[in-house]
């Protein structure tokens, strides 16, 4: 595997977490996800974040966004 490894994720997701949180409207979800031939982050979000409000990567590991809409509990 050439792309970011599973630990690299994992880092780059908590880092993104520490970044976010109470700073991003929206946010539903944080995800580790299978990205070419190696892992990026999935950010879940209500709407669509503005420019800028979420980076293309953290530390090399491409951080992708998913609008998954209003989460409800079932």
């Amino acid at each position: 595997m050439s792309g970011p490894t599973l630990e690299q994720a994992r880092a780059a997701k908590n880092e993104l977490r520490l970044r976010l949180l109470g700073r991003l409207a929206g946010l539903r979800g944080l995800g580790i996800v299978a990205a070419g031939e190696g892992y990026g982050v999935k950010v879940l979000v209500d709407r669509r974040p503005a420019a800028g409000d979420i980076p293309d990567d953290v530390d090399g590991v491409p951080v992708f966004v998913d609008v998954a809409g209003q989460v409800t509990p079932l």
